[in-house]
């Protein structure tokens, strides 16, 4: 029994100490691991970009070249026939220096550029480079390029190639550089663009933030042409997998463990970046954080060990006490008395003891009577849960059986659909918040149906960012707004009415303006309402002003602001600032 009674305290005591230790280091483990996941891939995908952005400006010098080279046709006819003279002109010797000079200028001034080729198909097999100028086939060490290019046959294009030159015979050994094809017409006329992958490789391992991550350019053939690590390490199979996986964000198991990719391509040059961390790196953190809860929990285990084991001896000693003289009583068949006096923890037990009896008694009731009323409150809640869905459904119903009326949607059933639409949306998560691009779905939503009653008495206007969009707000913010100045405003105004909603992100805050060319408001009543905007009293109209108000108070306390303007037959403008919160990717 007294084994019994210590495993008992034992878990009694170790299991709330232990499951939430554990709990603990669980969630800050997993949750560590997400959001070290997301913001590695943000800035791997920023990292990528910022590379994408600064290579494409170097196939940008394509076009640089291709513009000078071949579009200007007063040029490329120049260049053609001095590819064809046997021998220089006064005129070809000009144009040569001018191009010449541009080339040399271009390589000089790009640390990247290594040499230019131009050809124009002609007899002497002559092309012109920033190497030697003007040169033949015969002479020229690095042909390579030219094999390639011959051998290509279609429309032009551009593709990439990373080849090993040596154009000197001092060189120990061959130079690595990585030509960018441009094939103006097949076997005619190309432009070859070397670029020397050693300073745009020191570049991709300089922006390597994490241990073992490999920064890689792979071509439109999946091929390594710049990296930022010697050591790649990657079969051709796995680069094969990676490109043409279809996620930007996924793991795979390489060769050297498992790894997080982050990929982006690039629509011109189908080359593809990629970003490749190792799980060992990338979850350092959490694994320390797993090391650290288990090594909590051993040492919270012993000592819960030696504490349980001296309180229950203890207690099992105040136990055997008691025990002893309950039993002595029953035996004695002698009416058991609490001590008159309090002097330690049994005479407290035996003093309390039929008074904790009682409230035992009392306390069950109080539960019964509790847990009864509990139900009940369970079941309203339910019902008011299925009231709404009810309504929702039945709009639903409602919407095909009037399609169904006339075999196509017709004007009721796009009522229908909008006020089917705007319930979805209010009856949703109601506390939660939406992001801009949401409430002015609903917003329209509401302002299509309030047309087809109205028809043309008034009009919208929408003028809102791209940046605004993906921000969030309260619930319900604008269709509140909108109905106040459409039925105090627009509906008592002689003719057609106009309300211009305009939303702008203005550094950390997002502004909403709602403005209307109605009937305005006078000049007691607006005193009366911005008095009201800060009392918790409603007034009897402009509710849904007031209503938005206790909302956005409610949810931002004091971080918004709201602001009322009117005059009289000019209109109302109801300005609102809230903080811009992000939406998390």
């Amino acid at each position: 029994m007294k084994k019994r009674y210590f495993v008992k305290n034992l878990a009694a005591f170790l299991i709330p100490l232990l499951v939430p230790l554990l709990v603990l280091g669980s969630v800050s483990f997993f949750s560590t691991q997400h959001n070290m996941k997301q913001d590695i891939n943000r800035n791997s995908q920023f990292l990528l970009l910022q590379s994408q952005r600064q290579l494409e400006m170097i196939l940008r010098e394509l076009d640089t070249l291709k513009l000078a080279l071949f579009q200007n046709s007063r040029v490329f006819n120049e260049l053609s026939a001095l590819l064809q003279q046997p021998r220089f002109t006064y005129e070809s010797s000009k144009t040569y220096q001018i191009i010449s000079r541009y080339m040399n200028a271009l390589t000089s001034s790009k640390p990247y550029i290594d040499s230019i080729y131009f050809y124009s198909d002609n007899d002497y097999g002559r092309f012109l480079s920033s190497v030697e100028g003007l040169s033949s086939l015969d002479r020229f060490r690095d042909t390579e390029w030219f094999r390639t290019f011959m051998a290509y046959e279609g429309s032009p294009a551009e593709w990439t190639e990373k080849r090993a030159v040596r154009l000197y015979d001092f060189e120990s050994y061959p130079t690595e550089v990585v030509s960018l094809y441009n094939v103006l017409a097949a076997g005619k006329i190309g432009i070859i663009l070397n670029i020397r992958p050693a300073y745009i490789e020191s570049l991709l391992a300089s922006v390597t933030h994490y241990e073992g991550q490999k920064l890689l350019v792979l071509d439109e053939r999946n091929r390594v042409i710049f990296s930022g690590d010697k050591e790649i390490g990657i079969a051709p199979a796995d680069l094969a997998d990676i490109a043409g996986h279809s996620e930007s964000f996924f793991d795979i198991r390489l060769p050297f463990g498992k790894a997080n990719v982050t990929k982006i391509e690039s629509e011109r040059y189908r080359w593809k970046y990629v970003s490749i961390i190792p799980h060992a790196s990338l979850y350092e953190t959490p694994s320390r954080i797993v090391n650290y809860t288990v090594l909590s929990a051993c040492l919270s285990f012993l000592c819960g060990l030696l504490l349980t084991y001296y309180l229950t001896r203890r207690n099992y000693r105040q136990l055997l006490a008691i025990t002893s003289l309950l039993r002595s009583a029953e035996n004695n068949k002698s009416q058991l008395q609490s001590p008159k006096k309090v002097t330690d923890e049994y005479s407290y037990i035996l003093q309390n003891m039929v008074s904790h009896f009682i409230e035992h008694r009392y306390i069950k009731t109080q539960l019964s009577e509790k847990k009864y009323k509990l139900q009940v409150m369970e079941l309203l809640a339910l019902q008011s849960q299925i009231n709404p869905h009810f309504l929702y459904n039945t709009l639903n119903s409602i919407y095909w059986e009037t399609v169904g009326l006339t075999g196509k949607p017709n004007k009721a059933s796009e009522m229908v659909e909008h006020l089917s639409d705007i319930l979805s949306f209010s009856l949703s998560h109601p506390a939660s918040l939406v992001t801009w691009e949401e409430e002015l779905a609903n917003t329209v939503s509401y302002i299509e149906i309030q047309k087809r009653r109205y028809k043309d008495k008034f009009d919208v206007l929408f003028e809102y960012g791209q940046e605004v969009l993906g921000c969030r707000t309260m619930k319900l913010l604008l269709q509140p707004l909108v109905e106040n100045s459409l039925y105090h405003g627009i509906k008592e105004k002689d003719g057609p009415g106009r309300i211009k909603i305009k939303i702008a992100r203005r550094e950390t805050d997002v502004e909403a303006t709602i403005i209307d060319n109605g009937i305005g408001i006078g000049r007691e009543r607006l005193v009366f309402l911005r008095q009201a905007l800060l009392d918790t009293e409603e007034p009897s109209s402009h509710i849904g002003l007031i209503n938005t108000n206790k909302r956005l108070r409610l949810i931002y306390d004091s971080g918004y602001a709201i602001r009322l303007l009117s005059k009289p037959g000019l209109g109302t403008v109801v300005r609102i600032r809230i903080p811009a919160y992000e939406l998390e990717v």
